[in-house]
């Protein structure tokens, strides 16, 4: 989800709980408060899904219909943070110590959630749960942390590729990526080209590319941003109008409740449209206040953490699927009101635990190792190069 994008820890460094030094006037804050807008996405759709109101069995109740909507409206969360990703790192010097410093992160997330699980209830971690906990990333126990670090390896030659395309040759290169990804995928309703939904690290690099162009050569900018929200809240509407469409007329036509979710996938065309439309929105916003822009900065370097700890299946099934199950309610409007409360106050608990965490962090000066080991893996790399050219020179 972007995760830890550019400089997160620096900025934790430069700002404290209360007023930050500085407001940096080349950082961008609205995107950092996308970051926390679509992480609390995320947290609704999980919400949702667990308590079971989006279940074609609740078709024709008002819950179904609201919660559908809700769904659609944040379904773009993790869209923003690919488009994100690319929108930042298109400019930057790539540091690979940035791939080790999130994997350590989730190390930490991973091994502690276990070791607690193991303290305070020895007889809950099963096998699977150990062994994920114990290889996070290549085991795929958070599919986004798998695919985003697999991202990270190619971002230096996206970045290439980016720089060196014209701005003609860029928008084919989009428009064929998405009329291959997105828009055949959607109408034929088929994994044509193994895109699977949006649930790999092809769909993450087309959007990263998108997030590119977007952020050197503009989309969208005569649009003002009023009509970029009608933008956003049609795509919305038509992809969930399709679904509640399709419930009514599907029993006439197949004898049975189809709901139309075509459209609701992270490489649906409505989909992406929310996300770009958000991520112009946001990009635009400025901030003047001092605490405004503390409280932005400390939510949004969180965001990786509250995903992290939040998906984790040790710590939800301990800790917070009692809270998720809470949400649910015979009320419409009352479930609505516990889903954005649950998914803030989960949001804020995550982001507590890891004030905590990169204070140890700064503590262990975790940050100079993830330098050594990517020093290290550059010597292993230098010397097997080395290697092949002896082996090559001698026939």
């Amino acid at each position: 989800m972007s995760l830890p994008l550019a400089d997160d820890e620096e900025k934790g460094k430069r700002f404290s709980c209360g007023c930050p030094e500085y407001i940096s006037p080349s950082r961008n804050y609205g995107i950092d408060a996308l970051r926390i807008v679509a992480m609390v996405m995320v947290l609704i759709l999980h919400l949702l899904a667990s308590i079971d109101v989006l279940s074609v069995e609740n078709h024709g109740t008002s819950s179904y219909n609201v919660g559908w909507l809700l769904e659609t409206a944040a379904y773009c969360g993790v869209n923003c943070y690919a488009l994100i990703t690319g929108y930042v790192c298109c400019d930057g010097t790539f540091r690979y110590e940035r791939v080790v410093s999130l994997w350590f992160q989730v190390v930490f997330y991973t091994w502690g959630s276990l070791l607690l699980a193991l303290l305070l209830f020895p007889h809950a971690p099963q096998l699977n749960h150990i062994l994920n906990s114990l290889f996070p990333v290549l085991s795929g126990q958070y599919w986004y942390v798998t695919a985003y670090v697999g991202l990270f390896f190619f971002i230096p030659f996206l970045n290439a590729l980016g720089n060196r395309l014209t701005k003609l040759q860029f928008q084919y290169l989009l428009v064929t990526v998405f009329v291959l990804f997105s828009v055949i995928p959607t109408l034929l309703h088929r994994d044509v080209f193994s895109v699977e939904e949006g649930y790999t690290i092809w769909w993450l690099g087309s959007l990263y590319m998108l997030g590119m162009y977007i952020k050197k050569h503009g989309l969208l900018t005569g649009m003002k941003t009023r009509s970029l929200w009608m933008f956003y809240a049609g795509c919305v509407c038509f992809a969930w109008g399709f679904r509640m469409v399709l419930n009514v007329v599907s029993p006439y036509l197949i004898g049975q409740v189809k709901g139309g979710g075509m459209f609701v996938h992270y490489n649906s065309p409505f989909i992406v449209g929310t996300a770009v439309a958000l991520l112009l929105i946001f990009s635009r916003m400025h901030f003047s206040s001092r605490r405004v822009v503390s409280c932005i900065s400390w939510l949004a370097a969180a965001s990786f953490s509250v995903y992290v700890l939040h998906c984790n299946a040790l710590i939800g099934k301990l800790f917070l699927w009692d809270v998720f199950e809470w949400t649910a309610s015979p009320s419409t409007a009352l479930m609505v009101v516990k889903v954005l409360a649950a998914a803030a106050a989960v949001y804020a608990g995550c982001s507590l635990v890891d004030s905590v965490r990169r204070y140890l962090f700064k503590l262990m000066n975790v940050e100079r190792g993830a330098r050594a080991v990517t020093g290290f893996c550059g010597k292993l790399g230098h010397a097997f190069r080395k290697m092949c050219r002896r082996i090559d020179s001698h026939p």
